[in-house]
């Protein structure tokens, strides 16, 4: 079992492993891959645990593949991997017919409840298949984030709304306090909301 001190090295490792793989049952992964632990672009808004930016988005034309540092379990890790790792597959940068048959191809299968192949996981067939593999990388060295303790942002608008008609809009400290505008239904002027 190999001990790596870094998830980058990890990961990296992974690919590497994972590349013969792609070349006899699906189709090879690119030549330049790099692979981190970070929140993809949209993670808060849209969930999202994985990502891959095609080559074209990169100086030097690699493929950069972002992990969810929410995730721990070594198993998740590697086949949310392996999913991003379908989009380095020519052709495969959407969800789209070249990925379906790579992301087949190499055990992933769609998530319950999941718009088809948007998100996928391992079954027991991806267990079988790469779980040695797995296991060789040893402990994958990292610590679940919590996106939960995380503050969020208060919003910095006000709430003003007409004490007639109950017309509402949102404003900043600044122009409210400059003078409070007048509803453009009933001509009152609006009073700050909770």
């Amino acid at each position: 079992m190999k001990i790596y001190s870094t998830r980058e090295e990890w990961l990296v490792a992974a690919i590497e492993e994972f590349r013969p793989l792609f070349g006899a049952y699906a189709s090879p992964i690119a030549a330049k891959v790099r692979v981190t632990c970070g929140f993809p672009s949209n993670a808060k808004r849209g969930g999202a645990i994985g990502e891959c930016w095609a080559d074209t988005a990169s100086a030097d034309k690699s493929m950069e593949i972002l992990i969810s540092p929410t995730i721990a379990d070594p198993m998740r890790v590697a086949d949310i991997l392996v999913h991003e790792l379908c989009h380095t597959v020519a052709g495969a940068m959407n969800h789209g017919k070249a990925f379906q048959k790579a992301a087949d191809a190499m055990h992933l299968i769609p998530a319950a409840g999941k718009k088809a192949y948007k998100a996928t996981t391992g079954g027991d067939a991806f267990r079988a298949a790469f779980g040695p593999i797995i296991d060789g990388l040893g402990d994958y060295p990292h610590a679940q984030l919590s996106m939960a303790t995380r503050k969020t942002q208060a919003t910095r608008m006000l709430k003003a709304v007409c004490p007639s008609c109950g017309y509402t809009v949102r404003l900043t400290a600044k122009w409210a306090a400059m003078g409070m505008p007048s509803c453009p239904v009933d001509g009152d002027t609006f009073n700050l909301g909770e």
